[in-house]
């Protein structure tokens, strides 16, 4: 089975939604609307709103094996400028999509020396990793639904710092945990407790497997809001890692659960919004200790001196 790509180019008021019903029932899949954005900046990094503009639609059509693509789309496209004719159709083109090659996303995934210590292995490289790389641990991962591969700066900035506190057999508290790429690191480390705390309801299947590939006990994992933790000086380290507006309205909890002379590691924070991380937590007693940058992005380590 092969697939052609359609991309189809309406004026911005088109009912699109009326648009893709038509191309369902014509025998076009998978259509959905690609629609043309603008970066914003926020508090808590980059978002967007969608412009006023032309949408484009992209549809896909099955062939068989054999059958002549080019042929085929050329076929499709005068159909589909027919029965879309009402609809003010603006453009139409096709390509050989990327679907068909189910492994390229593979290619943005490489072996990652995080630090002297720390080496990340995707599943499929293994093999190629064997025998090359001379760091004490190694995390075997394989991309998944939740956020968090390795490879953000946040995240390396946040593994690097759990190198300095030292977390063998001390309790860790994991706030915004994604796949679990920082407690299960933890676990490798030799922690006494992980707590994994993250909205994602696909995150404790995926901190479960990524612990199973590295051989390690895995982490309890709660999902919801970090801000409906309870208990008082329960952790050693708290990792923040979920940007500055979010590390501001978690600051009152995780002060309130770390102990004294803890470290809170607060990752995924914005050059804008640095100066106000560091009041939220200073103000609740916390003394800065450290910061790196990766990029744009910041990491900040703090000491609970209360």
């Amino acid at each position: 089975m092969q697939w052609i790509e359609y991309q189809l180019v309406f004026p911005s008021e088109t009912d699109t939604e009326s648009v893709m019903y038509l191309l369902g029932e014509k025998g076009f899949a998978n259509s959905w609307v690609d629609e043309s954005v603008e970066i914003l900046r926020i508090p808590d990094g980059y978002d967007y709103k969608v412009k006023d503009t032309d949408v484009t639609i992209i549809t896909y059509e099955s062939i068989e094996d054999g059958v002549d693509m080019e042929e085929e789309a050329v076929r499709s496209l005068a159909t589909l400028q027919r029965e879309l004719a009402s609809f003010g159709m603006r453009e139409s083109s096709w390509r050989e999509p990327d679907l068909q090659h189910a492994d390229d996303w593979k290619a943005h995934f490489d072996i990652e020396e995080v630090s002297n210590e720390l080496v990340l292995i995707p599943t499929w490289k293994q093999e190629e990793a064997e025998g090359k790389y001379g760091q004490k641990y190694r995390m075997i991962f394989e991309p998944g639904g939740a956020f968090g591969t390795g490879k953000h700066g946040t995240t390396q900035s946040c593994l690097r710092f759990i190198e300095q506190v030292d977390v063998e057999g001390k309790n860790i508290l994991d706030v915004g945990a994604g796949s679990g790429i920082l407690s299960v690191y933890c676990e490798i480390r030799g922690a006494a407790s992980v707590l994994a705390v993250d909205i994602n309801p696909s995150s404790p299947s995926e901190i479960e497997y990524l612990a199973s590939l590295n051989g390690v006990r895995a982490p309890e994992v709660y999902v919801g809001d970090g801000n409906a933790l309870l208990g008082e000086s329960l952790y050693d380290v708290i990792l923040i890692n979920i940007g500055g507006e979010e590390a501001i309205r978690q600051a009152d909890t995780c002060v309130h659960l770390v102990k004294k002379n803890g470290k809170l590691i607060v990752s995924g924070i914005v050059e804008w919004a640095e100066e106000d991380v560091r009041h939220a937590y200073e103000e609740r007693g916390c003394v800065l200790e450290q910061r790196q940058v990766d990029e744009e992005w910041i990491t900040l380590m703090f000491t609970a001196a209360k």
